[in-house]
């Protein structure tokens, strides 16, 4: 018989362990490389959209008169770095199209408005060719019926933008009313000729180190699913070895060398590695497609950049899957090099290093700033739990002397600590599962009830109005909105771009006396700031508080357009759902020259009928109306969207820990069925010691679900108190939900159950042979 047919053997009398072995490697495979595709995707985008987040400079004439193409041949002839730009929006709700010169924009370098699409651009100047997302070029066709251009898809452009030359923007606007810019080069290397000046039209943003941020949170979740997976693989992997380690001492003494059995083992990890993540990384690559539209979603909302322009390929997620799986299968195998014994011994002595490490890292981690450092001291908080929790379990099963409980109870919480020590791993495993179960329920229902009540907040009245296009008067609009039948209340908005001790900001201008704004959650400074909100002083979000270390009664320099001032933080408010840092200014003291100025009004209505007002008004018939239901419904969705992965990853990995330990325990209990047929023959019935075994598994698993919910609130806490302030500038209030606590609990209880109902008859006489 060759050794090959000797390895197959095993699993043939263990299909169950080839099973398990299979469907932890395709697990772990599929999750891995289902994020990787997304965020891998992401970053892509990232890096194509980056030009879009630079700062723009434009040429004004100083007589105050819009430019003009002659203009432009006047600055170039000049040789100034200029290059126009010309603006087409045809709606409220429709893409803004952008027509650029792919020649003369080539003199801004990387940072020129469409630099990246630029090769496209001067490839189709014998046809009329428009870039952009597919959902962009569909809307605008839909709007144009009968559309005379060339679509291709970008996915790495904005939402909401297309790109297209210059002249083929002249010729799809018609009688449409377009907008000329003239782009300059940041620093000015050239003069400009008399009569004309560099005005800033808008600061960029700084989102790459946020998007970073969110997409390493879904790294990390997917390693602690890795590690989860990591456990349970090492445990079925060892007690394959401990079963196989009598028949490869057989096969050496008839002449097999070491060297050879290792080769074959090796051999074997490739097969199943080949196999287990080939499966895993296509289901990983499926799961991708299926979450990618939630994800892409929500990326374009939080940080306004796309995703991959098509689904990955496994050539991009696939390798790395497969070389991580080698590499966790790999330390599953180490105990092959082990000799009999080795790494035995020392029990309390071992522990003192691991409760200074714990000790260390949670001290470490009360003080942290920065991202790194929190999931460095997090993992190495959760490896010293993941180390005490078997001995602290099997120290609560030993029997105690002196109990006055009777010899069978006692038997009964010595075999307990017995099984616990034997599945120690995917009992760790199982218990990082329900932690990180408990932590996530924690921080998205914390984040739901929190973002709903800020929803409330901010979004009050019962009307949204988008004009469509910028107002050179936010104050006009509302005199004629309050004109209107049935208005209550009218409250501007109006947002721009500025720089706060040099550095962006967005800027939000409203009116302060506004009864609108009442019910908004302030964490620091004046409770009731609306009433001192004058000329000298601002409101901030959170976000920047922590981003730039203001606190109120702190004095900055706020720069909007050309006009620098100097103010004192009046208070910090609350900011859900967005990274952006803000400062809140009353309208009044916003300039007319503020970058990327944009007015919306919130109305109060009394009844008013507003479906017919685009059709009835003239002036509002380019506007968006919207209610504030209807928006809040749309925030919900995009919450909803955000944490879909999250949960997929935490059920996932709760049920995979649930199955492979009840797949272990099968294993583990059939070695103990001598004892349980030993306590037979002395006289206990079978349906008694079915019960008996039931009730062990469950009492084990019971009580390791209360051990890992107190480290579940823990994750929890780092989560909101640690993780989303450094990763997106806003701290969440820890939820305490025992509900759902209890429903862990009960799950354990059910895994362990099935634990021991797989067992079936524990009794089997032919073991009493040899006693």
């Amino acid at each position: 018989m060759s050794v090959a047919l000797v390895f197959f053997s095993h699993y043939r009398r263990h299909p169950g362990q080839l099973a398990a072995l299979l469907l932890i490697l395709a697990c772990a495979a599929a999750l891995w490389s289902g994020v990787q595709a997304l965020t891998g995707g992401a970053r892509e985008a990232v890096a194509g959209a980056s030009e879009a987040l630079q700062p723009r400079f434009a040429i004004e004439r100083n007589d105050g008169q819009a430019v003009t193409v002659a203009d432009f041949a006047h600055l170039r002839r000049a040789g100034a770095c200029v290059t126009p730009q010309l603006e087409l929006r045809i709606g409220a709700d429709a893409p803004r199209l952008l027509g650029i010169d792919p020649f003369s924009a080539a003199c801004l370098g990387d940072a020129g408005s469409g630099a990246a699409q630029l090769p496209l651009l001067l490839d189709a100047l014998d046809r009329p060719l428009v870039l952009g997302r597919a959902g962009d070029l569909a809307h605008w066709r839909r709007l144009r019926p009968q559309p005379d251009f060339e679509g291709q898809v970008v996915a790495q452009l904005p939402a909401g933008l297309l790109l297209a030359d210059i002249a083929v923007v002249e010729h799809l606007s018609g009688a449409q009313e377009t907008r000329l810019e003239l782009l300059s080069d940041a620093d000015g290397s050239a003069a400009l000729p008399a009569g004309y000046r560099r005005h800033l039209v808008d600061y960029g943003v700084e989102s790459d180190p946020l998007v970073d941020a969110f997409l390493l949170s879904l790294d990390a979740l997917a390693l602690l699913a890795l590690l989860v997976a990591a456990l349970l693989l090492r445990s079925v992997y060892r007690l394959a070895l401990v079963q196989r380690r009598r028949t490869l001492d057989i096969l050496h003494r008839v002449g097999v060398t070491r060297r050879r059995l290792h080769l074959c083992l090796g051999l074997e990890v490739l097969l199943l590695v080949l196999i287990g993540g080939l499966a895993g990384s296509g289901g990983g690559l499926l799961l991708a497609r299926l979450l990618s539209d939630g994800f892409e979603a929500t990326l374009d909302g939080l940080y306004d950049v796309g995703t991959m322009a098509g689904p990955a390929a496994f050539i991009d997620v696939g390798p790395g899957a497969l070389l991580l799986l080698l590499s966790l299968t790999a330390w599953s195998a180490l105990d092959l090099w082990r000799r009999p014994g080795a790494g035995k011994g020392g029990g309390r002595r071992r522990l003192a290093p691991v409760v200074a490490l714990l000790l260390l890292a949670g001290a470490v981690l009360l003080t942290a700033k920065s991202l790194g450092v929190i999931y460095a001291a997090s993992a190495a908080t959760l490896l010293a739990a993941g180390l005490l929790m078997p001995p602290l379990l099997a120290w609560l099963l030993e029997p105690r002397t002196g109990s006055g409980a009777g010899s069978l109870w006692e038997w009964s919480r010595s075999e307990m600590a017995a099984l616990s020590r034997l599945l120690s791993l995917p009992l760790v495993a199982l218990a990082f599962a329900v932690a990180a179960s408990v932590a996530v329920q924690a921080m998205v229902a914390s984040f739901e009830s929190t973002f709903e009540r800020w929803l409330e907040q901010r979004l009050q009245g019962d009307l949204y109005l988008d004009p469509g296009r910028p107002l050179p008067a936010a104050d006009d609009w509302r005199a004629r909105l309050e004109a209107l039948p049935g208005v209550a209340g009218v409250l501007p908005m109006v947002r721009g771009q500025g720089l706060l001790n040099d550095r962006p900001v967005d800027i939000l201008g409203v009116d302060p006396g506004s009864p609108l704004l009442g019910g908004w959650r302030f964490l620091a400074g004046d409770p009731a700031p609306w009433q001192m909100l004058d000329d000298d002083a601002v409101l901030i979000n959170e976000q920047l508080a922590r981003r730039r270390a203001l606190a109120p009664g702190e004095r900055v320099e706020l720069r909007l357009g050309e006009q620098l001032l100097q103010r004192w933080v009046l208070a910090v408010y609350a900011d859900y759902g967005r990274p952006e840092a803000e400062v809140l200014l009353p309208l009044e003291a916003l300039p007319a020259d503020l970058p990327r100025r944009y007015a919306s009004f919130v109305l109060q209505l009394d009844g008013a009928d507003w479906s017919d007002w685009s059709r009835r008004y003239d002036w509002l018939a380019d506007s968006r109306l919207r209610d504030q239901q209807s928006l809040k419904a749309a925030a919900r969705a995009a919450f909803d969207r955000t944490f879909r992965l999250t949960r997929t990853l935490e059920h996932l990995t709760l049920a995979l820990a649930g199955l492979a330990l009840a797949l272990m325990a099968l294993a583990m209990l059939r070695l103990r069925r001598g004892v349980y047929s030993l306590l037979f023959a002395w006289g206990l019935p079978r349906n008694e010691l079915r019960r008996i075994l039931v009730l062990q598994a469950m009492l084990v698993t019971g009580l390791l679900g209360l051990l890992a919910i107190p480290l579940g609130l823990f994750l929890g806490w780092v989560l909101v108190a640690k993780i989303n302030p450094a990763a997106f500038g806003w701290s969440l209030p820890l939820g305490l939900y025992p509900g759902f606590w209890l429903q862990v609990w009960l799950l354990c209880l059910l895994i362990g159950a099935l634990a021991g109902l797989v067992q079936g008859d524990p009794v089997r006489l032919e073991s009493l042979k040899n006693e």
